[in-house]
């Protein structure tokens, strides 16, 4: 049910995902799997995940908020 670009960046979101839980930067990741800029990746990460990419990694990697 999805097309193909929506295929594509849901897949790049997921590559980007997984990177940045591997210590990979946001910025080398996102420049890494073909966004663009920040903010194009910013929203479609908010889109695909519910909450912004930092607060995912400090979520999902336990790193204290400050």
């Amino acid at each position: 049910g999805l097309s193909i670009h929506q295929y594509i960046t849901k897949k790049r979101l997921a590559l980007c995902r997984e990177a940045i839980l591997g210590q990979m930067s946001i910025t080398e990741a996102y420049q890494t799997f073909g966004f663009g800029d920040y903010s194009s990746f910013y929203r479609a990460f908010k889109k695909e995940y519910g909450i912004s990419p930092q607060v995912y990694k400090k979520e999902h990697l336990k790193i204290p908020m400050e």
